[in-house]
């Protein structure tokens, strides 16, 4: 089964240019807070509250809903590119494990700066 991200991203490459473009913008902007994060679903709220976003997985199938007018006609809107390239970036995101230093003792833990 896909993963959820997966499946998102899928869509996401859907969607018309102009809501590609404004979606971007919004994801650059950093207008999209990611309010539940999870295997089946992602609720975002985008441009401060102005739209909410989800994503569902059910049965392996991606269902989506923006409150925006667009997304209540069922549009992949520019909501949800916006949450799409932010759940790409969040699963993308991959921090390597710090190792101690070799002076470390077994009590401290190296905090990266």
């Amino acid at each position: 089964m896909q993963k959820i991200a997966d499946l998102i991203g899928t869509e996401a490459e859907r969607a018309d240019q102009a809501a590609l473009v404004r979606g971007g913008e919004l994801a650059r902007a950093g207008a999209v807070q990611l309010v539940r994060f999870g295997p089946p679903r992602v609720t975002a709220e985008v441009d401060d509250g102005a739209a909410c976003v989800e994503f569902r997985l059910v049965d392996g199938t991606l269902h989506w809903h923006c409150s925006c007018p667009e997304g209540r006609n069922g549009v992949f809107c520019a909501h949800c590119v916006a949450t799409a390239q932010s759940v790409r970036i969040r699963t993308d995101r991959k921090d390597p494990p710090v190792a101690p230093s070799a002076t470390a003792s077994a009590r401290t833990v190296r905090i990266a700066s």
